[in-house]
């Protein structure tokens, strides 16, 4: 029999396509606002000139692939980026309380000791003495079947 998938294994391919499916629409927008624009529209970033409206199906594959570049890096980077930055230090932070706590409690133990001795032995001497069970009666040994007999548990051979 073979074994059930996991529900991750779904959710992961879910998200893979959906990721897949959002960066590719985000292309085909950005390729569409930029085949309306006036052609005279001019962008100048330092002193060289870029013409937005000459782009070409090439410019789509190249939005496409930096659109999931920069999904991936939001769902893989900006997760472990909360969890080494915020998480770690947390976790450090619990041990530190919880070796207070166990300090604390063998400074306690060590300090109370005395009194604590005393309150178990008073304990002890105080408490209800445990009555002891009657001596169960001694059971009488089965009956020797003669042979011949039929038991529960005798062959028809027998």
């Amino acid at each position: 029999m073979q074994a059930r998938p996991s529900p991750w294994r779904w959710i992961g391919w879910a998200l893979l396509i959906g990721t897949l499916l959002i960066a590719l629409t985000t292309a085909i927008s950005l390729t569409a606002m930029f085949s309306h624009l006036p052609p005279d529209l001019l962008i100048t970033v330092d002193g060289e000139r870029i013409e937005l409206g000459g782009l070409e199906a090439g410019h789509v594959w190249m939005v496409f692939g930096a659109v999931v570049m920069v999904i991936v890096v939001v769902v893989i980077v900006v997760p472990l980026a909360l969890l080494f930055g915020v998480g770690v230090p947390l976790l450090l932070a619990a041990l530190g309380v919880l070796a207070a706590l166990l300090c604390a409690a063998v400074a306690v133990a060590v300090l109370g000791s005395p009194v604590i001795l005393l309150g178990l032995l008073l304990w002890w001497a105080v408490r209800p003495k445990k009555v002891p069970a009657p001596p169960a009666p001694p059971m009488a040994p089965p009956p020797v079947p003669v042979i011949g007999q039929h038991t529960d548990n005798s062959t028809p051979f027998a």
